[in-house]
């Protein structure tokens, strides 16, 4: 099985630079990712309010992923259907925010960074509020919050969101899903990263880590006509994707695919599609922190034929 290594991380996602590593259909292959502060915030000494401050003046590259990956025989107008299968967590995460960045810098004065132990399927912390010292213990459940293709001409921050994925935050993107990109270009080039022990929806809790990720993919030709935005599915869920700012927008994006997706999948109009949605749906934020924000539209599949 082929072995992607951390140390080949890329800030942007951009078929104007050459791949790191090829992959046929179908063949499984492991990817370590770096977390998303590229490794910087790992040591306590690194998680003061200083040290922080000190590593954005300087600059630090975001959500770095690993990447980009040639996939033989993808062209243009393909779909890559990329099966996640398992995601080790590392034994080490960490949480922080930005005060600024959430317009909070009115009541929160200084950034905030705290590494947590990842110890047999659980995150566990320990911190002091109201005079009192607070255990928690959390079941982990992997995410792989940035993943997408290249596009055809632009060169993407791999922080930011397009139609080609970016920075998605969305909580089913794990284990057991399998997540339809667009190919813009030939061999599509893959890159993912930014994973997560858990996050919740919005990304307001999001547990950030290194990880090793199994996965396999597919190139599917002619599988869709209609496909704009992200189209992903569970074992259990059909769901939806799409980012703009503001949210709303990112919202209505993700339930017009939704109503094209079921138009295909199940020969409805339009119009059927959206009264199903009426009675059996919903939609959720991916992440909604900082713009363009991503938006989900959920679908249980026991409920379709």
């Amino acid at each position: 099985m082929q072995h992607l290594l951390r140390e080949n991380t890329t800030a942007v996602f951009s078929a104007h630079v050459d791949p790191v590593l090829t992959v046929s259909p179908g063949e499984t292959f492991l990817i370590e990712t770096e977390d998303s502060r590229g490794g910087r915030t790992r040591q306590p000494e690194q998680c003061t309010p200083e040290a922080l401050r000190n590593m954005r003046q300087h600059g630090y590259v975001g959500n770095p992923v690993m990447g980009p990956i040639y996939v033989e025989g993808a062209q243009p107008g393909d779909t890559l259907a990329v099966a996640i299968h398992e995601m080790k967590c590392d034994s080490q995460g960490y949480y922080g925010y930005w005060p600024f960045e959430q317009n909070l810098q009115d009541i929160i004065e200084e950034p905030v960074t705290r590494l947590v132990k990842i110890i047999e399927n659980n995150v566990l912390y320990s911190f002091q509020a109201g005079g009192k010292t607070h255990e928690i213990k959390l079941p982990v459940s992997p995410v792989i919050g940035t993943i997408g293709t290249a596009p055809r001409e632009e060169v993407v921050y791999t922080y930011h969101t397009g139609t080609h994925g970016g920075n998605l935050d969305v909580p089913e993107i794990g284990p057991g899903c399998t997540i339809y990109l667009p190919v813009a270009v030939e061999g599509a080039f893959l890159a993912l990263g930014d994973c997560h022990a858990r996050q919740g929806d919005g990304e307001l809790s999001a547990i950030e880590m290194r990880s090793e990720v199994t996965l396999s993919v597919r190139v599917l030709k002619n599988w869709t006509q209609q496909q704009k935005w992200l189209r992903a599915e569970t074992e259990d869920e059909l769901l939806t994707i799409a980012c703009d700012r503001p949210l709303e927008s990112a919202q209505w994006l993700a339930i017009r695919e939704m109503i094209s997706w079921l138009e295909e999948r199940q020969g409805w109009t339009k119009s059927e599609a959206r009264e199903f949605l009426s009675i059996a749906s919903d939609v959720k934020p991916g992440q909604s922190l900082a713009g363009p924000y991503s938006m989900r539209v959920l679908v249980p599949k026991k409920l379709l034929s």
